[in-house]
């Protein structure tokens, strides 16, 4: 009798620990009943099929959490049903080991679920799986002891160990997955105040514009004027210079650079016309094709990025040190970018630390831009020097590649 309870005990377990996982791995729907639902259909079958129908337990709960993930998971089921069958299949195997063995099956059973968790959230880096999975090897190896009557010969104290055993693995468990859980979801929160700020500053690049595109608009008729006025005294050098002039005054208001790619002279532009205002001397050349493999997003948080932080550094110096170089070209199968920029000569930060020490969405935006690049396999350096800062960014491109095959 006390070996069946105690298998009932890790099966309640397991099947709390089932449920937990099904509603952590994917996005399922909001709705009380259906949870209170499932969990007591959950409850059901396995008291009735342990009872009865000891084999088919896990096969059953299986099948549960499979139809409950095809009906109300709002993910794709075929990116989700592998994840369910796969630790219905674990908690089968571990279910089928002697009592004796379950509590250093479970051990398994909880490494194996914060691994799941944590791939599927794409925050699973082999030095936390090393560390959890030594943290479970000790407890096992602890569990192990404390079942061996020549270590502990009480029977009481042996089953105390058992059982806080038992619990240690579980909190250890949820003290990963909790902190696992509340990083993903600050990251969340932190790239949506990230956008929210990007697409308030991109609000006022783009009013800038619209009022500098008025200015001219305004300034068109008085323009007119005076060369109708030079035209009627027949002055046609005046006339031609005035001309020149506008022209040359035009072709800064229309772009300061094309690149080639239209998203790049996008950015280039609106930043570049940031900071004429701001009186920063600009050097730019970019020579790019008209399509890239690296998307629209990524491109915009790179080059918006390490501009705004380039246009900030100059905002802190006297204006006749104010300085920008841009250089962006694809080389053989590399895009090469290069943002160098006047900054103060006294540093509070280094290369090693630069992001670290940055604090707010200067900093979280300069990791916005490393999980960008590292996105394409590509390579980001930071340098900073006494009166200049310069960032470098090389990243492979697709279809570059595949043109010179």
């Amino acid at each position: 009798m006390e070996q069946t309870l105690k298998k009932l005990i890790f099966f309640f377990l397991w099947l709390l620990l089932y449920g937990y996982y099904v509603e952590r791995v994917g996005t399922i729907q909001k709705g009380r009943g259906k949870r209170l639902a499932v969990a007591g259909l959950g409850i059901g079958l396995l008291l009735g099929a342990f009872w009865f129908l000891p084999a088919l337990t896990w096969l059953l709960l299986t099948l549960l959490f499979f139809l409950y993930t095809l009906f109300f998971d709002e993910e794709p089921f075929q990116k989700q049903w592998w994840r369910v069958l796969l630790m219905g299949v674990l908690f089968w195997m571990a279910s089928l080991l002697p009592v004796r063995f379950l509590f250093v099956g479970n051990g398994a059973v909880l490494f194996s679920l914060f691994v799941l968790l944590a791939d599927k959230r794409e925050y699973l880096k082999g030095g936390n799986a090393v560390m959890m999975a030594a943290l479970y090897v000790l407890l096992t190896a602890f569990l192990g002891l404390s079942g061996q009557e020549t270590v502990v010969a009480d029977g009481f104290w042996r089953r105390a160990f058992l059982w806080g055993g038992v619990c240690g693995e579980a909190l250890l468990f949820f003290m990963a997955e909790g902190a696992l859980f509340s990083y993903k979801k600050s990251f969340a929160v932190q790239t949506e105040q990230f956008q929210r700020d990007v697409l308030g500053h991109q609000y006022e690049e783009i009013r800038s514009i619209y009022l500098n595109m008025r200015g001219w608009r305004h300034d068109y008729h008085n323009h007119l004027q005076v060369i109708k006025a030079q035209l009627a005294l027949n002055n046609l050098e005046e006339t031609r210079r005035y001309l020149d002039e506008l022209e040359h005054d035009l072709d800064r208001v229309d772009t300061w650079v094309k690149s080639g790619n239209l998203m790049v002279d996008a950015i280039l532009n609106s930043k570049l016309s940031l900071a004429e205002s701001k009186k920063i001397a600009v050097n730019c050349k970019a020579v790019l094709p008209e399509t890239l493999s690296v998307e629209d997003v990524d491109l915009c948080v790179i080059l918006g990025n390490l501009l705004d932080n380039a246009l900030e550094a100059c905002g802190q110096i006297p204006q006749d040190k104010r300085f920008l170089r841009i250089y962006m070209n694809v080389n053989k199968s590399q895009l090469y970018l290069s943002v160098q920029n006047a900054a103060k000569e006294e540093l509070d930060f280094n290369e090693r630390n630069y992001i670290t020490n940055k604090r707010g969405n200067h900093g979280f935006g300069m990791r916005r831009v490393r999980a960008a690049v590292e996105k394409y396999e590509g390579f980001l350096h930071l340098a900073n020097e006494p009166g200049i800062f310069a960032a470098e960014v090389t990243m492979p491109l697709a279809e570059v590649r595949d043109k010179e095959k």
